[in-house]
């Protein structure tokens, strides 16, 4: 994506960015679904050995599917990862975004919970969650055991928006889920 306006608008947006304060903070994070797209994960390779990148698999699995796993991505204050996230992927349903001062290894930890869920007849499916459509549709649909179970210590999610262009934030107060739309000029 080429337009200047929009991106500033989106890191203003996703860092909370003010005219008094231009400073990146740290506790900005996504997770990319490699499934998306292969040149998600050659890019996280290239940026493996300066930033923390962590699949949200583990073991066998981890290693079988590095190619097509969800990576938890510390976007911090660095603008190059973010920089390549925006012109390669955005618009493109790469993945989400998420504000929360937790470390990695307890963000993956929490993370790792929802990747799985279990159907009424008792079979075990893989939750897409970090997929910006999915959690688009589902967080409406939530009551809220289920709200507080997702955002866990999550502040604010965000996804991409296409039409119109913006970035669409995802809170929640008592469990309800409440979304905002934050337009690109």
């Amino acid at each position: 994506m080429a337009d200047g306006g929009a991106r500033q608008a989106a890191i203003d947006h996703l860092w909370r960015l003010t005219p008094a304060n231009t400073r990146r903070a740290p506790y900005l994070h996504c997770i990319l679904d490699a499934a998306r797209d292969p040149a998600i994960y050659a890019g996280l390779e290239r940026f493996r050995a300066r930033e923390q990148i962590v699949s949200l698999y583990q073991g066998p699995t981890a290693e079988e599917l590095a190619d097509v796993a969800p990576y938890l991505v510390c976007l911090g204050s660095n603008p190059a990862l973010f920089d390549w996230i925006w012109e390669e992927g955005w618009g493109k349903s790469w993945g989400i975004f998420f504000w929360s001062v937790l470390s990695v290894e307890g963000l993956r930890t929490h993370f790792r919970r929802l990747t799985r869920v279990k159907t009424d007849d008792g079979a075990t499916l893989l939750f897409r969650f970090y997929d910006p459509r999915v959690l688009s549709a589902f967080l409406p649909t939530c009551d809220p055991a289920q709200t507080r179970e997702l955002f866990g210590p999550i502040g604010h999610f965000y996804t991409e928006t296409n039409d119109p262009p913006g970035i669409a934030e995802f809170s929640h107060a008592d469990g309800v889920p409440r979304r905002r739309f934050l337009p690109f000029p």
